[in-house]
């Protein structure tokens, strides 16, 4: 398993605080603010900490509702809305120095059996076809200022492979799609864990995406772009330490908002999870 990997789920171990609260640390991504992927995530594992462990996440709902410090720890505070024979919903709210930045609703299933069909699976060309997102930071490194480099470089909790490279500086016209092959560098057995790690990783590639018609790239300073929600449903358990496929489309820009929706298969083509994002993309 890599280092990054390792620390990443150190990350997703939240301290209990008592009264169905829990604290994380943050990550320093070299962004202006904590991560909402990794926000996301923490919450994901904060509300699977009050819900039984035979109750499987399937859904959620999440609001970002202000930026939060890289540098300081977030505490979510759970509550449990629901516990019925089959369903449990829960919500957390993530707040750093009293202040939310984010509110999840989440929804957990006992494993059923019932009705199966799935949309078709799109043509998926094989990973090795597709450009090494590892390789391509390490060439934008050169770009950096020096103290940024290290986080361009470093070793990654994922191996990703995309169809289209954009350069983040100088972004140029691409569709309005993305398709990514992603596996964590580690072997993973837990499948809570492996949720949290979806999640996490869900939180990129949504607004570069909706980017892409528009000769725009993320840090260029011409756009500001946030999360403003984003939603998760897992429909059937999967394994990410192997390839999956995220097929990722932006359905829509207007008024300074983008709606990007994305499908993910396994390599044998199962509908694994399905997810959306609205984000502010404004131009400035």
């Amino acid at each position: 398993m890599s280092q990054a990997l390792t620390q990443l789920i150190q990350l997703l171990s939240l301290k209990p605080l008592g009264n169905g609260i829990f604290q994380g640390e943050s990550q320093d991504l070299g962004l202006p603010q904590v991560f909402g992927g990794q926000v996301l995530a923490q919450s994901l594992a904060a509300a699977m900490a009050v819900v039984s462990e035979e109750r499987w996440l399937h859904s959620c709902h999440a609001y970002f509702l202000r930026a939060g410090s890289a540098k300081l720890p977030i505490a979510y505070e759970t509550e449990l809305l629901h516990e019925g024979n089959s369903f449990t919903a829960a919500s957390v709210t993530a707040k750093q120095e009293g202040e939310t930045l984010l509110r999840v609703t989440a929804s957990f299933h006992i494993d059923e059996q019932g009705f199966e069909h799935q949309v078709a699976v799109p043509e998926m060309e094989a990973p090795e076809q597709f450009y090494s997102e590892a390789d391509l930071l390490a060439q934008m490194a050169t770009m950096l200022p020096e103290h940024l480099r290290p986080l361009f470089n470093s070793e990654r909790a994922f191996n990703v492979r995309l169809k289209y490279p954009n350069n983040p500086f100088q972004g140029h016209q691409l569709p309005a799609e993305q398709q990514l092959w992603v596996k964590t560098n580690g072997v993973l057995s837990h499948r809570r864990l492996q949720q949290c790690l979806l999640a996490y990783f869900s939180d990129f590639h949504c607004i570069t995406t909706m980017l892409h018609p528009h000769e725009c790239g993320v840090f260029e300073q011409k756009v500001r772009f946030a999360t403003l929600d984003h939603s998760i449903r897992f429909h059937r358990e999967f394994d990410f330490s192997q390839w999956l496929f995220f097929d990722i489309q932006s359905l829509n820009a207007s008024g300074a908002r983008g709606l990007a929706s994305a499908q993910v298969f396994s390599q044998d083509g199962k509908l694994v999870a399905t997810y959306s994002q609205e984000g502010l993309i404004r131009p400035i």
